[in-house]
């Protein structure tokens, strides 16, 4: 999963899930604001979750699992309301928020007190209509159907055999009725993943694709499951407008001013003004399908929640070695705009952070004012990558096959981290990739290799000096300590060279390869616009025996 930007017009997304709200409105004026402010709060009502989904690291979290306490949630926002701050509220960080029963008590102090709020459900007790009608009645709650798996197949990546899918699927469509039937304010959204944006990533690169938790088996067949599903809400849209015509009329009306900024641009609400492939679109472009007033068919992007090592180790399938090589340059992260509360107390920038690793703090000991004016908090607005989680977050991860290959005698190396630029099909007419004077790439060793081969070509004046360097993964560190063999060598001038050099590559090991270069920019003496900074031009990297 991703990171909860803010987007403009109070949207924002947040572990893979559209969250839309109005900005709250409060007559009451700021005792004492605090620089900042957040721009939402979290509240994990609780750690725990009925169902096993594979897309999500709860059943690999290493805190207790247990509810958020009256009287944590009590400081929290009392200390928030103090400050005169009335920010949009989500009930989510892990954990199926509805089985903590206090949210109900909870809901109607966060509606007094002027917060919209969000609830991302798994649905599975919705099927008590008392639960359903409690939450309903909230004017300021957007309620998030989390459907996500769309199809028999795919529900069985949420690991929960209680409820079969004809049953689980019903229980939305019975929250969409209630809507009307109770005359609701609430927002609904039906979300549904997608993993196109995933197999995109640029930071990620694996063996096999990413294809982890695929809704669909192709694309043909999610296209039919959409025009499906519109119809279906077509459908149900004509009666509803014919069982509860005044509540329906009223919805209408008060969603086309509540949205009338962002209908036809941000929102549709029929087929002719759905964008090409809107399933594959990001938050930021696309808010979803309003197909019935106030009721939102929106597609989510699965990402990777989390690049923490036990999660990856549960998500790839046997076989598979996933590595991530920490992004250290400097970068701002609009999560620090935030901040959460765990349900152990623990208060966090971000709903990534589901294991509190950037603990600021205790609600039991610490001020939230004091959080908010920290110059932790200002650090990691200015520079994210301080923090070791934004480093795995933003950095790139590599995936590799593990399978040995006993009678193979080369394999190329392809997978390119730090200090390479993306590949250009027609670098030098080769095609290849530019370093930026120091970069690296990595290899699994699944044969045992004894020589490294490097074809590249050198803008500089032969004699330049150039060095490749390897390095041995230790898994206790999870790093590379130590470099385990190193080549100093020089290229000629526009000139392509293969460099060889003997290395013993054992099978079963991961391995880093550095390759240091002067570097230069195009436009300091071109002016052509390119600022890059570029070292050695790279056509191809592999290790053999």
């Amino acid at each position: 999963m991703r990171p909860c930007p803010s987007l403009e017009g109070g949207v924002y997304a947040c572990s893979s899930d559209l969250i839309y709200n109005e900005p709250a409105m409060t007559d009451v004026p700021p005792a004492a604001p605090a620089p900042d402010p957040p721009r939402t709060i979290f509240l994990e009502l609780t750690s725990a979750c009925n169902m096993h989904c594979a897309f999500c690291p709860s059943d690999v979290l290493r805190r207790p699992k247990r509810h958020l306490a009256d009287a944590r949630s009590k400081s929290f926002l009392d200390q928030i309301h103090a400050l005169g701050l009335r920010p949009p509220v989500l009930l989510n960080v892990l954990g199926e928020p509805l089985l903590n029963k206090k949210v109900y008590p909870l809901l109607d102090e966060l509606e007094a007190a002027g917060h919209p709020v969000t609830l991302i459900t798994n649905m599975t007790l919705l099927g008590d209509g008392e639960i359903r009608r409690e939450l309903l009645r909230h004017g300021n709650l957007t309620l998030a159907l989390s459907l996500q798996t769309a199809t028999p197949r795919s529900y069985e990546m949420r690991g929960y055999d209680r409820l079969p899918f004809k049953a689980y699927e019903k229980i939305l469509w019975t929250v969409v009725e209630d809507k009307f039937r109770q005359k609701s304010g609430s927002r609904l959204e039906i979300h549904v993943a997608s993993n196109f944006v995933m197999t995109r990533d640029a930071t990620i690169q694996a063996d096999g694709g990413l294809d982890l938790w695929a809704n669909f088996p192709d694309e043909k067949t999610e296209r039919l499951w959409i025009a499906r599903m519109i119809r279906r809400l077509e459908r149900l849209a004509r009666r509803m407008k014919r069982t509860y015509p005044e509540a329906f009329a009223s919805a209408r009306t008060a969603a086309a001013a509540k949205y009338r900024d962002h209908i036809g641009t941000k929102i549709a609400v029929d087929r002719a003004g759905l964008p090409p492939d809107f399933h594959r679109l990001k938050d930021e472009v696309f808010w979803g399908y309003m197909a019935l007033p106030d009721v939102f068919l929106v597609f989510k992007s699965f990402e990777l929640w989390t690049r923490d090592r036990a999660f990856l180790r549960a998500a790839f399938p046997p076989g598979r070695f996933a590595y991530v090589e920490e992004r250290i340059d400097p970068r701002p992260c609009v999560m620090a705009d935030n901040l959460g509360l765990l349900a152990d107390g623990k208060i966090v920038f971000c709903c990534l952070d589901y294991e509190g690793e950037m603990n600021l703090g205790d609600i039991d000991q610490t001020a939230v004012a004091d959080i908010l004016r920290s110059e932790r908090r200002s650090a990691v607005r200015r520079d994210a990558m301080a923090e070791a989680l934004c480093r795995r977050c933003r950095g790139n991860l590599f995936v590799f096959d593990t399978a040995l290959r006993p009678g193979a005698t080369e394999e190329p190396v392809d997978k390119f981290g730090r200090g390479f630029w993306p590949r250009e099909d027609d670098l030098h007419g080769v095609g290849g990739r530019w370093t930026n004077g120091k970069a690296w790439a990595y290899v699994f060793a699944r044969f045992p290799a004894r020589r490294i081969r490097l074809s590249f070509r050198s803008d500089f004046e032969d004699g330049a000096p150039i060095r490749l360097a390897i390095s041995a993964y230790d898994p206790t560190s999870d790093g590379f300590p130590a470099v385990s063999g190193s080549w100093p060598t020089t290229g000629r001038k526009e000139r392509t060279v293969e460099f060889e050099a003997d290395f013993d590559f054992r099978p079963g090991r991961l391995y880093r390869i550095e390759i240091d270069s002067p570097s230069f920019v195009p436009d300091d003496t071109l002016r052509n616009g390119d600022t890059r900074r570029l070292g050695l031009a790279v056509f191809s990297l592999s290790i053999r025996t």
